[in-house]
């Protein structure tokens, strides 16, 4: 589902820290092959105001990489002030009350989902236990995989956790330490696929001394031990009908949400599709720099400089140019159309709307979020913001129609399809996202009026333990 980079709010931060939170121990799920590799050569690399790229080498001598140019131009960009309304360009809103939006009907929460739920959270609340490990257990193991009586690379690891029946390792290796306790020596051998990543490893016999150093197990959900885990969930709930309830509303705020976010987010395309907009040049020049810094800063989160990024993806210094002017006409044209619905609605960031929103994060997230925590994460000039565009965005999913249609068979099995596809390539573009992104819609109208201004090795690392 596309998402307006406009709509993209605290609540996604608040969610990733909470996640990140929950993936402490080992490598955590998510980790990309670059940031693996780096963690695992002990290098690290940033992009120095000269221009040049400096890595640290894990016997700490510093080497410098020449980084193009025109790439440290872009990489010093500074985002000027946004412009205000009047000085944003002219524009011609469409009449909201012309505006179709369909939809599928709006999910209800049943209780598969609540069981679902509930089960991913005992999962990351495993408790250690004094018995014989089985299947859905996650066993903490330091493990030594020799080939022929010879260590290889990559084929040890301690405190690794690793979940029986996950198939995370080799076919055979997880089935034999079903069975073991904590202390526990065991000899898991093992032949390693004919089409193994490593060519060097491929048909091989190996064997891995493993050492079981603890045996952790999913509990029961019960009264007891939801009171002994109250604090660590964020739960007032004190029996299992009330932790229930609970999560109901808590998943049904996060399907509220999605559909929310659907309806608006088309709905805002269809206004810029059907306005009349024209861009200021001290407009275009803030959402040239907005989106160019955005999408630096995004990268950076995952460990990468944008060299990098554009090597990863084939993509020249000029093509990102061009794709940045794109979206920044995509998002000029956005801020233009919420800005003047604000101004028009007199919508003001008023201590009404701020609690408004914070109630709906706190609702969405399932987190204690207060007002003063919001504002001490992202600033109060962003929480205003906010507060104004939510309540922007109500009003346009107020006053337009929305025409919910149940899906065909077909339909639901692309969408099946088109999910699964994306849950396959989300992990290897994690860190590309920003690159492409985030429901930039192009628009004939803006492109006529917004012209970019003409301007001027490394692959993606893999890295895999041996024993997976």
């Amino acid at each position: 589902m596309k998402k307006s980079k406009f709509l993209i709010t605290a609540v996604a931060a608040l969610t990733a820290m909470s996640m990140a939170a929950c993936n402490s121990g080992s490598v955590p799920e998510g980790t990309t092959g670059a940031e693996t590799t780096a963690a695992a050569d002990g290098t690290t690399e940033s992009t120095a105001a000269d221009g040049t790229a400096e890595s640290t080498a894990a016997d700490g001598t510093a080497e410098t990489e020449a980084v193009d140019p025109a790439i440290a131009e872009l990489e010093k960009t500074e985002v000027p002030e946004m412009p205000e309304l009047k000085d944003m360009g002219h524009i011609k809103l469409v009449d909201l009350s012309t505006i179709t939006v369909e939809t599928a009907p709006k999910q209800v929460v049943d209780e598969e989902m609540i069981d679902s739920q509930i089960d991913t959270l005992l999962s990351m609340h495993k408790d250690e236990v004094d018995e014989a490990a089985k299947e859905g257990d996650t066993v903490n193991i330091d493990y030594v995989g020799t080939v022929d009586g010879v260590e290889f690379d990559g084929g040890s690891a301690t405190g690794y956790n690793l979940t029986l029946g996950s198939g995370t390792f080799i076919p055979g290796y997880e089935d034999q330490l079903i069975g073991a306790k904590k202390g526990e020596k065991v000899t898991v051998k093992v032949t390693f696929p004919e089409d193994y990543g490593k060519e060097d490893l491929q048909g091989k016999d190996a064997e891995f001394a493993v050492t079981v150093n603890t045996v952790s197990r999913t509990p029961e959900l019960t009264d007891e031990w939801l009171k002994k885990h109250a604090e660590d969930l964020e739960t007032e709930a004190k029996t299992v009908a009330e932790f229930r309830d609970e999560q109901k509303a808590l998943l049904q705020a996060q399907v509220d949400y999605s559909y929310n976010e659907e309806v608006r987010s088309n709905a805002l395309q269809q206004i810029v599709d059907k306005s009349e907009i024209g861009m200021s040049d001290a407009m275009k020049e803030y959402a040239e720099a907005y989106v160019i810094k955005s999408q630096i800063d995004s990268v950076a989160q995952y460990g990468f400089t944008l060299s990098k990024m554009l090597d990863m993806y084939g993509m020249s210094v000029d093509e990102f140019k061009e794709e940045m002017s794109s979206y920044a006409a995509d998002y000029a044209a956005q801020r233009m159309i919420v800005a003047t619905i604000a101004d028009e609605q007199g919508i003001k960031a008023t201590d009404e709307l701020i609690d408004k929103l914070v109630s709906e994060y706190s609702t969405l997230s399932g987190q204690k979020i207060n007002k003063v925590m919001l504002i001490e994460q992202f600033g109060g000039d962003a929480v205003k913001e906010e507060a104004v565009n939510n309540a922007v965005f109500q009003y346009i999913q107020d006053n337009v129609k929305v025409v919910e249609k149940e899906e065909t068979a077909e339909e639901t099995e692309a969408a099946a399809e088109t999910e699964e596809t994306e849950e396959e390539t989300e992990e290897e573009t994690k860190a590309g996202n920003d690159l492409q992104g985030e429901g930039g819609f192009k628009t004939k109208k803006v492109e006529e009026v917004y012209t970019a201004p003409a301007d001027e090795e490394t692959t993606e690392a893999e890295s895999e333990s041996a024993a997976k």
